[in-house]
């Protein structure tokens, strides 16, 4: 529960006085947080926190890995910025170490602020900060990201395109290096990689890869390519707008949700250049845009995303699912809420022993099986 004297130990508050300081302690939500836990995660809605024991890290999703883009100590507020605009968090909020905050509702905070207006002024001149400063959102969003890997190949190479596409659909920032470059020497670091090893992958600050299959560069790159348990209520095949979809859905209602892509997030569509009949875009949207935000959403709630994986085989009886290199996934038996252990949504014609009650069968290949030529309807005599 939090005090009065737990609200005076915030800083904007401490001067505060009286009926506010009262209603604020009533209606703050006290929060304890062990380390890695989050008490709000980037996209969520708005709300002020005061950080009360312990230590907050301000983590921004960069190329799929969280980075730490500032820090909070006890006394210090977050949260102002989507306070004040009216938005979602711009960043999340992690406890580096256990930690108690408390959490005041944006009604409740508007209400303190019309009984004490300087606490608003103050709120506010901390979110211009946030935004504007040295280390603020807006430099943040203009300093170019530094390139993750360099890829050394030819324009002409059919495996350099494929690794650079992978990388790119994976939102994995790199720089494409050339033989032929006059400076591909300096670039790459040392001699450049002979013809018949190319094309080749070196991570910044770690290992050089040549002729790399696309499992050994996600796993370099830090990319999710094991199952994290033995269980999952509900396993979803590729992650297309469809199954990213059922990722959110499926997470969000409390189920161990596993989705399992054989190359990148975002399907066919994220390689769209534009997309003007998804729902809830009405000025369209890029294939890219669209993956990257369910991507996002989904891992927000929970979900996994694997890459780099396939599915080999639906055991439906039994309840089990077998991948590439002999990962067995089973249906978590006490969950009371699991119907259904398997949610398929297939677009590549997979059709699992046992399991063809599951099949879903894709608009292209609908299209091409009402293209197919009909026998004549012969009326019976």
């Amino acid at each position: 529960m939090v005090t009065a004297d737990d609200v005076r130990r915030v800083r904007i508050f401490a001067d505060f006085e009286g009926r506010g300081c009262e209603r604020l302690s009533r209606v703050a939500a006290d929060i304890s947080l062990g380390a890695g836990e989050y008490a709000a995660r980037e996209g969520d809605e708005r709300a002020l926190f005061g950080l009360l024991e312990g230590r907050i890290e301000a983590v921004k999703v960069v190329d799929g890995i969280d980075r730490v883009v500032g820090e909070r100590g006890p006394g210090d507020i977050f949260g102002e910025v989507p306070i004040t605009l009216g938005t979602l968090f711009p960043v999340g909020f992690r406890a580096a170490e256990p930690s108690r905050v408390m959490r005041i509702e944006p009604q409740d905070y508007h209400a303190v602020a019309a009984l004490a207006p300087n606490v608003a002024k103050e709120v506010g001149r901390l979110a211009s900060e946030r935004i504007s400063g040295p280390q603020g959102l807006q430099g943040i969003a203009a300093e170019p990201r530094p390139p993750r890997a360099l890829v050394l190949g030819h324009p002409w190479d059919a495996r350099c395109a494929d690794l650079r596409r992978f990388l790119h659909r994976n939102q994995i920032s790199f720089k494409w290096l050339k033989p032929s470059d006059r400076d591909a020497a300096e670039e790459w670091g040392g001699p450049v990689v002979v013809d018949d090893d190319l094309p080749a992958i070196r991570v910044i600050g770690g290992k050089t890869v040549v002729k790399p299959e696309l499992r050994r560069i996600a796993e370099l790159l830090g990319l999710e390519t094991e199952p994290l348990a033995a269980e999952y209520d509900t396993v979803i095949i590729g992650a297309g707008p469809a199954g990213l979809a059922a990722a959110v859905y499926g997470a969000s209602e409390g189920l161990g949700t596993l989705v399992v892509e054989r190359e990148a997030p975002g399907g066919q569509a994220g390689t769209s250049s534009r997309i003007e009949n998804y729902l809830g875009f009405p000025s369209g949207v890029s294939g890219d845009e669209l993956a990257s935000r369910a991507l996002l959403q989904a891992r927000r709630l929970g979900a996994e995303i694997l890459v780099t994986r396939s599915i080999t085989r639906i055991d439906a009886p039994n309840r089990l699912v077998h991948l590439d290199g002999g990962d067995v996934l089973r249906r978590e038996d006490d969950h009371p809420r699991v119907r259904c252990f398997v949610a398929a949504l297939v677009d590549r014609g997979l059709r699992p022993p046992g399991g063809e009650g599951c099949l879903l069968r894709s608009r292209a290949q609908r299209g091409r099986e009402r293209a197919r030529p009909r026998r004549p309807h012969r009326r019976r005599r």
